[in-house]
């Protein structure tokens, strides 16, 4: 299931991943909720992710060399890659897609850090 994200605001070029899954597992509902929720606050609004359950689109995991799920596919930006396993930290995440840091180590501009 191919769904648009919601999306910051932005000049940014849109970003298509693919997340594969396997039925309605604890670990495949908590790498949906953990990736939509990335894709719609920190993506551009016209980026894709489409979400693949592999027990019903084995062919399509095949194609992407998933052998074990849940897994998510970057195909844009380029380079492509894969992130397997437990996505339930969205700092990790966060980090493999590219994205600055957690979202809650983010100081205003003009801030520092540390001492003197």
């Amino acid at each position: 299931m191919a769904t648009g994200c919601a999306g910051a605001a932005g000049d940014a070029a849109p970003w298509d991943l693919v997340l594969y899954i396997s039925g309605a597992s604890p670990h495949s509902t908590a790498a949906v909720e953990t990736v939509r929720r990335l894709c719609d606050t920190e993506l551009p609004a016209d980026s894709r992710l489409t979400v693949i359950d592999v027990q019903t689109e084995p062919t399509l995991a095949a194609q992407d060399r998933v052998l074990a799920v849940p897994a998510l596919v970057l195909r844009s930006p380029v380079p492509g890659r894969k992130l397997v396993g437990d996505m339930t930290d969205p700092d990790r995440v966060r980090r493999w897609i590219g994205l600055a840091g957690p979202a809650t180590d983010q100081q205003p501009t003009g801030q520092r850090s540390g001492g003197a």
